[in-house]
This record gives C-alpha cells, structure tokens and sequence, in this order.
C-alpha cells in the first residue's frame, strides 16, 4: 500500500512539473529557463523534482510527449472520412488550422522543440524515447490514408507516390502552423492578411495539387 501512495504522489508530482515545464517554456521562448523557475511554477522543489526527472531536458521531452500527444487526440477526434479521399483531406487540413485557433501555444511549443534539438539529442536513451514516440506517425498516417482513399476512387492523381506525398503535406502543413502562431498578428500587420486566409491559402494549395 505504501509502495502505491508514494507512485501516486510520484505521478502528480511528475504531472506538476510537466505542466509548469510547459507554461515556462512557452513564456520564457525556451530561452535563459532553468529548474529554478519551473519548480517555483510548481510549488515544488528542487529534491522533488529530481525524483520525477533525472534532468531538465528529460522534463522538456516529456512535455513534447504531451502537446503531440494531445495534437494527435484532436486530430483524430475532429477528422472523419467523408464521401471522397480529396474531401476527407480537406476535413483533415480544416481540422489543423481549427488547432491553431484553440492551441497555438502547443504548436509554439513543438517551434521551440525543433529549434533547441535541431540536430542533436542530449543523450541516447532520450533520442530512443522521442524516436519510438514519433515512429508511430499517426497524424501522418491518417493523412496517408486519406490520400490512398483519394487514389481509389478516383479524386486524387494516381501517379502521386502515396508515401512521400504524405509526409510532404504534413511536414509542409506543421511548419506552417508553426510559423503562423509566431508570427501571425504580424504577418497581418505587415501585409493586411490574416491567419486564417493565409491558412486557408495553403489548403487550396494543397487540394489543387491532389486533385485529379
């Protein structure tokens, strides 16, 4: 019994720092931010958070788990397939920019993420965790599929290399969400346009492109 009080204590501990790891980080830009900080955020310390996470890179990474995976739930929450593969990737490209309207500070976080582990991971066992993370690509795969049912029946080019269309697609539409909810209110500024038509832009972009 005592051995599960203490995980329990253990888990929302654990789930405090990530959450206070994630609003800090966001705020500071991921810049001049130390263990300091996010423990103060918490109302935990230092000791604590050492029997949560064996350093702050650990901490960041798990709080990259949690933005993906929640992206992930909303994404399959809020697309269907519908009666054409092209339609169904037009729901699915309407659901993203939904996300960059009601969460723009976890496609923030993902920016700062890429930036600061741009081409490194801070040790092995890390890189192996993230990397098993991401190797289930179910926000691609859904894409993926939706392509293929494209294929099928005939609303979607059938020349298009399923696989590699797919990941351009995505890897084009998650840097644009990315970019937009940095610079969005100034992109307006500077040129009168605002997110959601330039969203809207890259999806008729992309449904031209599929299209048969």
């Amino acid at each position: 019994m005592a051995t599960t009080w203490h995980q329990d204590v253990r888990n929302r501990n654990r789930e405090e720092f990530i959450l206070a790891g994630q609003h800090t980080l966001i705020e500071r830009n991921f810049t001049n931010v130390g263990l300091k900080e996010i423990c103060e955020r918490a109302n935990l310390s230092k000791v604590t958070f050492y029997k949560c996470f064996n350093s702050l890179d650990e901490l960041i990474f798990a709080v990259q788990q949690k933005v993906l995976g929640e992206l992930t739930v909303f994404i399959e929450e809020h697309t269907a397939s519908r009666s054409s593969g092209l339609e169904s990737v037009e729901g699915y490209l309407d659901v993203w920019i939904q996300f960059l309207e009601n969460h723009p500070d976890y496609l923030k976080y993902i920016g700062f993420f890429d930036h600061t582990y741009r081409d490194h991971y801070p040790n092995e066992e890390l890189q192996a965790t993230y990397r098993e993370l991401v190797s289930d690509g179910t926000i691609g795969r859904v894409l993926h599929n939706y392509i293929e049912q494209g294929v099928r029946d005939g609303s979607i080019r059938s020349e298009l290399q399923l696989q590699k269309t797919s990941l351009f697609i995505f890897e084009m539409i998650i840097s644009l969400m990315q970019r937009l909810a940095f610079r969005g209110k100034l992109l307006q500024e500077e040129h009168g346009v605002d997110v959601k038509e330039l969203a809207d832009t890259s999806k008729a972009f992309v449904l031209h492109y599929l299209k048969k």
